[in-house]
């Protein structure tokens, strides 16, 4: 038993996990023993994990019916013919998954990126992988990651859409349109990008940057940056209600009998508007219902459930109660 044929057959079957007489044992022992370089070589082959390899993208039966012809000593290949066409088809499985793993060994980060597109006619509700939500409107699209270098969230947009971003310890997010970025660390905010000679970013809550090739402001809740005309301008919002659509319009609080100073810090919370009050209002209690955001008709509302007067620091943004 110590011709080539006999050998490779012993092979098959110590690889194959067949059982051997203790001379079959022997004689492949000692080929081992005189062949380590080679045995280790097969060993390595033939002990690579591979996945079972699906029978309906490779046909051993006809690859083998290809090969066999060309093969000499047909009774060796005939002993063997089983355990070739293993060796075949995990070949086959092989190349399959060094194929699918191509996108990933070459760098390709086509993965990383979420991509959104409203197609319909209203405003479509997103969650993104981070936590933060956008409303798409209409014709918009959006494409998100959080892959890049130092922890940047980015999101590339086309047309408008409403972005209330999850606060992440360290990690900003980025929107980035055809002609200007906005930068935030945690906050609400609309950006209508969707006439390029006109753009601009509305906030609702926090703070946030805003940039273009040529120059970059810093602004806060119920204040806007408009690009118009190449030239990057900012002010107030005038009706936040009306500009923050929908979202705004649900804004919707109820006091019953509650300090005043509490009231003007939920409502400064909830919309960004603030209301400072004068010497003697801490004692009032209030009791009534505020339905949006708009800054005028909640300080009306409040002054005259409390009696007192007030007047404008800054329109939809800053107001005063005073005796």
């Amino acid at each position: 038993m110590n011709s080539n044929e006999d050998i490779n057959g012993l092979l098959a079957r110590h690889f194959a996990h067949e059982g051997l007489t203790p001379r079959q044992q022997s004689v492949l022992d000692s080929w081992i023993k005189a062949n380590e370089g080679e045995y280790e070589k097969l060993k390595k082959l033939m002990g690579a994990p591979v996945a079972t390899p699906d029978p309906a993208t490779f046909d051993a039966g006809a690859a083998w019916r290809k090969v066999e012809p060309r093969l000499s000593g047909s009774r060796l290949w005939h002993g063997l013919h089983r355990r070739a066409m293993l060796i075949v088809s995990v070949a086959a499985a092989l190349l399959l998954m060094v194929v699918l793993a191509l996108p990933y060994l070459s760098g390709s980060r086509g993965s990383d990126v979420m991509q959104y597109a409203n197609n319909g006619t209203v405003e479509q509700h997103i969650i993104l992988p981070d936590s933060s939500e956008v409303l798409l409107y209409p014709e918009a699209t959006l494409a998100y990651s959080d892959k890049g270098v130092d922890r940047v969230r980015t999101a590339r947009l086309s047309g408008k859409a409403f972005f209330k971003v999850k606060k992440l310890h360290g990690a900003s997010f980025k929107v980035e349109t055809g002609v200007m970025n906005v930068t935030v660390m945690g906050t609400s905010f609309l950006v209508d990008a969707t006439h390029g000679g006109h753009a601009g970013v509305y906030v609702k809550t926090g703070k946030v940057k805003v940039a273009t090739d040529r120059a970059s402001v810093v602004i806060e809740a119920n204040e806007k940056a408009e690009l118009i005309d190449g030239e990057l301008r900012t002010g107030v919002i005038g009706s936040p209600a009306t500009r923050f659509g929908s979202d705004d319009a649900d804004v919707s609080m109820v006091f019953s009998n509650e300090p005043l100073p509490k009231v003007v810090s939920e409502i400064e919370s909830n919309t960004g508007i603030r209301i400072d009050l004068g010497a003697g209002l801490d004692d009032n209690f209030i009791t009534t219902r505020i339905d949006g955001a708009d800054g005028d008709e909640i300080v009306k509302e409040l002054a005259f459930v409390c009696g007192c007067k007030y007047k404008t620091v800054v329109a939809g943004k800053h107001y005063m109660l005073y005796k």
